[in-house]
């Protein structure tokens, strides 16, 4: 199995997103480069699924020391290890405190699929619609009850704004290597 954390983040300008839950899940489940495996985290709370796929940019690392994360917005669930060719269309600017930490960012950066890559219509050409972004935020803020973490919203980055910090993320891995 690949080690995916140290794919390429780009292919033909689209960047890569490695799928750790696919939409409909009721648990986290995360990749474990030490096993090179996708592994169970955590149940959600009672009655709550992730709306999209979610999982993470290749070769970044954000200040959680993690790659920085991707949620793919589309009609279809995948399976853990689906990388996915994408669009993005912004980022959920967040900071989050786990237990006994520190609050540092952990931004939600927001994808679609590529347009040629798949049958779907995308979100939005180079954002996330107003109601999206509200039910963003809603599952991201019930996603965490129970855990011990708290998160707060820093408003949203378009595009642009998103594509800069993702290649400080970029840098951050280049430096960590």
């Amino acid at each position: 199995m690949p080690d995916y954390l140290k794919l390429p983040t780009t292919t033909n300008g689209l960047i890569r997103v490695v799928i750790e839950t696919p939409r409909g899940a009721a648990a986290k489940i995360a990749y474990d480069p030490t096993t090179k495996a996708f592994g169970y985290v955590r149940p959600l709370p009672v009655g709550m699924t992730y709306p999209y796929d979610w999982g993470f940019i290749p070769s970044t690392l954000g200040d959680d020391g993690d790659p920085l994360d991707g949620l793919v917005i589309h009609q279809a669930a995948s399976v853990p290890g689906i990388v996915i060719k994408c669009d993005l269309l912004g980022a959920l600017r967040v900071k989050q405190k786990d237990p006994g930490g520190e609050a540092l960012r952990n931004d939600r950066y927001v994808f679609c699929p590529h347009k040629e890559d798949a049958p779907d219509e995308p979100v939005a050409t180079d954002h996330v619609p107003d109601k999206l972004r509200r039910e963003i935020e809603q599952f991201f803020l019930s996603s965490v009850l129970g855990t011990g973490k708290t998160v707060k919203f820093k408003g949203w980055q378009n595009a642009d704004e998103a594509r800069r910090a993702i290649k400080k993320g970029m840098k951050a891995f280049a430096a960590h290597k």
